[in-house]
């Protein structure tokens, strides 16, 4: 009896009386970031054709962050710590853009000096989604603070961490509850990533492409708005 393989989640179970057919070898597989990205042979790869175009596409714009469902999702964390963490506020009078503002987090940010507060918590990491085990692509993780904070007791754990080790990958998956969502997060050793989830570890020079691409250290992945851009939206709050 053939075995039911299911990409990005764990397997289902084989019968008793099933054998486990040989694993066969993935096909050859490229880093995905809608940018070109280095190799190790000093050259680079060029993505070119529709086939392209359309990866390329899922890892641009708005599909830059990493989107958690409800299947679990393998995620390999490309750096030791969040790049970039930060606070902000949610105005519902803005129409046009996003209505989700980084707060300046100095005594003089113009929404908390009207009484706005700023509200969500976001950690960024740079991370390497394998939903599709034959395309990864690199995404900006935004965790909110419950996650945050069981990544920073891995991180700072001498046994577990650091969460880029070479061996270490997650998974990450939410379920809706009534009032909120709540998101579970599981470690992954390398050896157990193919058993578990039919997914191949990622190869060296595959992940220097990655982390060639991956953001610096401070980076903002949200711009916060000049004194100007945020006094309309202070106008905008007041007025409404």
């Amino acid at each position: 009896m053939a075995e039911t393989r299911t990409y990005g989640r764990r397997r289902q179970l084989l019968s008793k009386t099933a054998e486990a057919t040989p694993a066969t070898p993935p096909a050859t597989r490229e880093a995905v970031s809608g940018r070109v990205v280095s190799t190790s042979s000093g050259g680079s790869t060029q993505m070119a054709g529709w086939d392209a175009m359309d990866r390329t596409a899922s890892a641009s714009g708005s599909d830059m962050y990493l989107k958690v469902t409800e299947e679990a999702i393998v995620i390999k964390v490309l750096g030791d710590g969040p790049f970039d963490v930060y606070n902000s506020h949610w105005v519902d009078e803005i129409e046009d853009g996003s209505k989700s503002v980084r707060c300046w987090a100095t005594p003089d940010c113009p929404l908390c000096r009207v009484g706005d507060k700023a509200k969500r918590f976001s950690a960024c990491f740079d991370v390497v989604s394998l939903e599709d085990p034959d395309t990864p692509v690199m995404k900006v993780w935004e965790a909110g603070i419950k996650v945050a904070r069981q990544l920073k007791d891995i991180a700072t754990d001498a046994k577990r961490g650091p969460l880029n080790r070479d061996d270490l990958y997650f998974t990450i998956r939410k379920e809706q509850k009534k009032k909120s969502v709540e998101y579970t997060l599981e470690r992954v050793k390398e050896r157990d990533l193919y058993e578990e989830y039919d997914v191949e570890p990622l190869g060296e020079e595959i992940l220097r492409a990655f982390l060639a691409e991956a953001h610096e250290w401070g980076a903002q992945v949200k711009e916060p708005l000049d004194e100007d851009g945020m006094n309309e939206v202070v106008d905008l709050l007041v007025e409404g």
